[in-house]
């Protein structure tokens, strides 16, 4: 059976809510969530978005969901679990914080007004789709990686579930074809 510890810290909590700007306080301020991870799909939506959907005034949430594998727990083994859950966790925060420096300096150069959120304990697509209704988004802006048919069923597709989810306007940002 695997499970994920009940001790050990919320991953991205220590990350908590981080402003990467001065928020410019408009009330007609749309609020865009911008799922993040560290692939380039997710750094080519965000540059999507600044080409072709941005309005000044809008404020920026970026929001990376922190995906934790599971680990059997095989008969005595919890010190090993333990340790290796506690490995995997300082891993995740060192991805976190190269994430929040790398979106840190798109989002500075270009002057945005945005607020870096991570957050684990559930797939992604439902955490994208729970934070951006806690943080009653106006749109959500996600890349993806352009799964075949068969390997997106087999799989499943974090945008295809944002997309039937969210219950509120998504962009899919595609990859680029050669």
């Amino acid at each position: 059976m695997a499970s994920k510890s009940t001790d050990v810290e919320n991953v991205a909590a220590k990350v908590g809510e981080v402003s990467l700007s001065e928020s410019k306080g408009s009330k007609s301020q749309r609020k865009i969530v911008i799922a993040i991870d560290a692939s380039g799909h997710s750094e080519r939506a965000l540059r999507w978005y600044l080409n072709n959907f941005h309005r000044d005034g809008d404020h920026l949430f970026l929001f990376h969901a922190v995906e934790l594998p599971t680990i059997p727990v095989i008969g005595s083994g919890e010190l090993f679990y333990k340790e290796t859950l506690n490995e995997i966790i300082k891993e995740k925060h060192e991805e976190i914080k190269k994430l929040t420096l790398k979106f840190e300096l798109i989002i500075k150069k270009d002057n945005l007004s945005a607020t870096f959120n991570a957050r684990d304990g559930d797939p992604p697509g439902h955490n994208i789709v729970h934070y951006a209704r806690e943080k009653d988004a106006d749109c959500i802006v996600i890349g993806c990686r352009g799964l075949g048919s068969i390997r997106r069923t087999i799989l499943g597709s974090t945008s295809d579930y944002v997309i039937h989810h969210a219950h509120l306007p998504v962009i899919v940002v595609p990859p680029v074809h050669h």
